[in-house]
């Protein structure tokens, strides 16, 4: 156990004494503190292991008594690094590699986003961008409280952002603001269910409560669908958590315009490229890139990244290629035939985004054409989830 730890925790010696008295020298060690770590005695040599720095003391002593001292063994990081003591250029590189660890470490090379859901990374990246915080920037060239700032202003979403340089990494951790919806009524608390659509009741199962319709029959929003006031068995009154399950087809109209002469933003040929040798999640920007936050706002924005290959064997390290692609607005005059395609575009992305929960059981399209534009109608008939719990105010 000592040869291991002073194999790989410091430096050490393993000296062999021949000759003369062994004994007078070991105690003028003891006497002056002389650590000795492993000490072996026959009738011919004594071995012992001592710290490099007391052997000229041992050794003067062992010439005092007459006894022959011979190093046997030199183990640890000083005697592997002392044959390169005049290799300056090995001093230089260890030298110049502090100095780049130094440096690189006064820069920002991580940003760390947590917190949001609703808001984008992009989002709040592009809002740091215009403080002057991005991976690679100097950690003293941005105000963590004008960032927090500006992040409030301008993201309606953000109810609190906190931004905070921990060594080459900053954290932005934020809270959104909940959306107004209706809060969760607790399983505990009597309650009705109303409907919250106006059409025709198509589906219903009622797992507590009184049904107060039935399935085909027209309902009215906010009209009953099920009481959570019920009658026991004994004749009395008691109030209940309503629940159940019910679909409600109801008719829907909406109304899409375009008009024929557009403005619309189409890409240039200038071009601003951003460059970086990446590490893991550590960006290093490159000395050539023309990347400057405070003239990019509103461009277009590109990137690939490519893994760095050596001798056809890949690399932990990637290079990833930034395009911020300046646009211009030009004044489009589109065909009806192409205005109709871009309804039909907007029909469906609005179908995906707000349809998406419902059934749609029909749609009639009616397209008027104007001077200026086209008009698309659509009435749909769709099958909803429907319902919504309010509480009973009992009063006693």
């Amino acid at each position: 156990m000592k040869k291991r730890y002073f194999k790989y925790g410091g430096a050490y010696i393993r000296v062999t004494a021949l000759g003369g008295f062994t004994e007078n020298m070991i105690n003028e060690m003891i006497s002056h503190d002389i650590q000795i770590y492993e000490i072996e005695q026959t009738d011919t040599f004594l071995e012992m292991v001592i710290k490099p720095y007391d052997y000229p003391f041992v050794r003067k002593t062992a010439k005092k008594y007459g006894i022959k001292m011979r190093v046997s063994e030199r183990h640890g990081l000083y005697f592997k690094l002392y044959p390169y003591r005049k290799r300056w250029g090995l001093i230089l590189g260890a030298l110049c590699c502090c100095a780049v660890i130094a440096v690189l470490s006064q820069f920002v090379w991580d940003i760390r986003i947590t917190g949001n859901e609703t808001v984008t990374d992009a989002e709040i990246s592009r809002v740091m961008e215009k403080n002057g915080l991005l991976p690679g920037c100097w950690k003293f060239s941005f105000d963590s409280g004008v960032c927090e700032l500006s992040a409030m202003t301008e993201l309606n979403k953000l109810s609190w952002i906190s931004v905070e340089k921990v060594g080459s990494t900053v954290y932005i951790t934020v809270a959104e603001t909940e959306n107004a919806k209706q809060e969760e009524i607790s399983v505990d608390t009597p309650c009705n269910i109303i409907a919250d659509y106006e059409g025709q009741l198509s589906y219903s199962i009622v797992h507590k409560g009184v049904l107060q319709t039935q399935v085909g029959s027209a309902v009215k929003k906010g009209q009953l669908l099920v009481s959570g006031t019920v009658n026991d068995n004994g004749g009395n009154i008691v109030y209940v958590h309503a629940d159940g399950e019910f679909r409600i087809i109801c008719d829907q109209t909406e109304e899409f315009y375009l008009p024929f002469v557009q403005e619309k933003t189409v890409p240039t040929d200038v071009k601003h490229y951003s460059t970086y040798l990446m590490f893991g999640s550590y960006a290093l920007p490159l000395f050539w890139s023309s990347y400057n936050p405070a003239d990019m706002e509103g461009l277009s924005y590109t990137e690939n990244t490519y893994t760095i290959y050596i001798f056809g064997q890949p690399t932990p390290y990637r290079y990833k290629t930034g395009v911020f692609t300046e646009t211009e607005t030009q004044t489009v005059t589109y065909t009806a035939k192409d205005v109709v395609n871009q309804l039909e575009k907007q029909k469906s992305d609005f179908e995906d985004n707000f349809l998406s929960e419902c059934k749609i059981i029909s749609s009639e399209k009616k397209y008027e054409t104007t001077e200026d534009g086209v008009k698309l109608t659509v009435k749909y008939k769709v099958e909803r989830t429907a319902g919504i719990k309010q509480p009973i105010n009992i009063v006693y």
